[in-house]
Order: C-alpha cells, then structure tokens, then sequence
C-alpha cells in the first residue's frame, strides 16, 4: 500500500510541476518564433532578475528544465531523489518569490512538501529506481557466485 501512495504522489508531483515546465517552454517557443533573444523579455529571466537573484539567465534555464524533466523524471521513477531534491530547491524559490510579492505561496509550499517527502522515502516499487536497484542486485549475487 505504501508503493501505491508514492506511486500517487509521484504523480502529483510530475502533473503538477510539469503543466508549469509545459508553460514555461511554451514561452520560449513563442519568443523564437516572434524572433526575440530566448532569455530576454520573455519568461522567467525578468522576474528572476526583479528579485535579485543572482545568474537570472541560467536559474531561467535550470527552472524550465527542472520542472520539465525533472518532473518526468520523478513521475517514471528515474533518479527520484536528486530530481525530488532539485524540484524542491525550486519550490523553495518559487515559495520566496510569492511570499515577496504578496501573490499565492500556497502551491509552492504544497509542491516543496511533496517533493520533499519523495527525497526522503525515494520512489517505491512501481519505479524504474527500483528496477534498476533489483538489477544491480542480481547482478551482483550473479558475480559473488
């Protein structure tokens, strides 16, 4: 039953952050076609910048990319951990930027709570994780005897 419940958090978390990695890539695309600098004024970059944060550029590309395939990563299983971690990290930004512009934080601290609860249980059974944990296994009582 606790392999299900992962099972379905890692879900959540892959639909949820993902419809934003979606979004976020739709900005780029949009800025391609109507012929502008892909990190210039449109996306995150402005806003990144706004806030102070440092390397607005590169934390633009990290974000887009962590809730993209990092998200897809943490709904297949692959890497859970450090893709859970990663999204979490982005959590915490986005959690900061809603605190300081008075806007809703609420998501975030959802989003930050499940993914930090996937750092510390890692995927589960229905994962490729595990699968490839149970390979390794194998192959190691394969090269003991």
């Amino acid at each position: 039953m606790l392999d299900i419940g992962l099972l379905l958090f890692r879900a959540a978390g892959f639909l949820l952050a993902f419809t934003f990695g979606v979004q976020k890539i739709g900005w780029y695309v949009t800025a391609f076609h109507a012929g502008k600098p892909l990190l210039s004024s449109i996306g995150l970059t402005p806003l990144i910048a706004h806030m102070g944060l440092p390397l607005p550029v590169i934390l633009a590309l990290w974000i887009t990319l962590n809730e993209s395939i990092g998200a897809f990563f943490v709904g297949i299983g692959l890497l859970t951990r450090f893709a859970a971690a990663s999204l979490a990290l982005g959590m915490i930004g986005a959690l900061y930027t809603g605190v300081r512009l008075e806007e809703d934080w609420l998501r975030a601290a959802l989003y930050f709570v499940i993914f930090l609860g996937l750092i510390f249980t890692g995927a589960g059974k229905f994962s490729i994780d595990r699968l490839l944990q149970t390979r390794k296994t194998k192959q190691h009582r394969a090269s003991v005897f």
